[in-house]
């Protein structure tokens, strides 16, 4: 998670953050939740730190026929924690098997290597730099393990984030 902080804290200057956040709380959709016509499974985690419960039994109650699933857990983040639960509860939702839990994904030494050092926020150029290619290939290295993970991961701080869950076991 130390290296998600730091890729927010470069992402946005402490002035923009401030402004998002704030544009954040001002929005309300709760007058459009009763328009929605598909079939809507709304996941949170009994103790999300970033939003409390009752937003989502706000939002599954005004949206017709909505589902509320509520997982054991802190984090905001649906990447971080109990991810095998989250995907069968999505999987069974959409009717889908569950089957035993899939086998976590795994990685050539070379694409845990530039894992590694995305989680410690080092850029595609140093990257290239310390493994003797191009910013380029680094960058298609990055794309091949995104697709590798299979967990629905687009950037580089998802990509920090699985590293450090796993890493840690």
């Amino acid at each position: 998670m130390t290296a998600l902080s730091a890729d927010q804290r470069e992402s946005a200057s402490p002035e923009t953050a401030t402004a998002l956040l704030r544009l954040c709380h001002r929005i309300d959709l709760t007058a459009s939740l009763g328009q929605v016509r598909a079939p809507t499974l709304v996941v949170h985690r009994e103790h999300d730190r970033a939003a409390p419960l009752e937003q989502a039994q706000l939002m599954a109650s005004g949206i017709p026929d909505a589902h509320l699933e509520v997982l054991p857990g802190r984090s905001h983040l649906p990447y971080v924690g109990d991810t095998a639960l989250l995907v069968r509860t999505i999987r069974t939702f959409l009717g889908l098997p569950t089957g035993p839990d899939p086998k976590p994904p795994t990685l050539t030494n070379r694409q845990g290597l530039v894992v590694a050092l995305v989680a410690e926020g080092v850029t595609n150029r140093e990257i290239g730099r310390r493994l003797g290619i191009d910013e380029r290939s680094a960058e298609g290295q990055l794309e091949r393990i995104r697709i590798r993970l299979r967990l629905g991961v687009r950037s580089r701080a998802q990509i920090a984030a699985w590293w450090a869950a796993t890493s840690a076991d």
